[in-house]
């Protein structure tokens, strides 16, 4: 069966999109779609559509638009039952964009894309050697950094999503920390 939001897609305008397919995937007859009512699913994707979408960029593998990754991050959200009302939603549907992220890479088994961090301003050169420093750290601690101090999540979170202790993540954390460190110095 061909996903719904396959015909859809979110234009931003100013942080604002179309959500008609939420809106035709929460009347799908199928099944009950998801432990959200309609008005949970929407705020939800307001609030998190934009960090999500910015996510899927950074991670679409080559062929594929980053926001039908993001589409697809919140189809398997909308419909999912496994969602607890617990925490914040944002390492949730990390998790999710993550595996749509791998999922796709897979089916191509292409290389995931550079990360393209722009900087702050562009004239300031401490921040092109972050981007630069990052983009040269292998693809596990390039996200865990993203992860961390660019979106905020807390360390149980992300352990979470790595399926791991918060000590291992903490420690790859801070491995990773001591990399981007090392990589400025050099």
């Amino acid at each position: 069966m061909e996903s719904p939001l396959k015909t859809k897609s979110i234009r931003t305008f100013g942080g604002h999109f179309a959500l008609s397919w939420l809106e035709e995937v929460m009347a799908l007859p199928l099944r009950k779609q998801s432990n959200l009512d309609y008005e949970q699913a929407r705020h939800i994707v307001e609030e998190c559509y934009d960090s999500i979408l910015a996510y899927c960029t950074r991670h679409a593998p080559a062929g594929y638009e980053a926001a039908d990754l993001a589409q697809e991050t919140f189809l398997r959200f909308v419909r999912t039952r496994s969602y607890q009302d617990r925490g914040r939603p944002i390492a949730y549907l990390m998790t999710i964009a993550r595996n749509v992220c791998i999922d796709a890479g897979r089916k191509n088994r292409l290389q995931t894309v550079p990360l393209d961090f722009e900087p702050a301003d562009p004239e300031d050169e401490f921040c092109a050697d972050v981007r630069k420093a990052l983009e040269s750290l292998p693809d596990e601690p390039r996200e865990l950094l993203e992860m961390r101090y660019g979106f905020g999540l807390q360390v149980n979170e992300i352990a979470r999503m790595f399926d791991e202790s918060r000590y291992a993540t903490r420690r790859k954390i801070k491995k990773a920390l001591e990399l981007l460190h090392e990589e400025l110095k050099g």
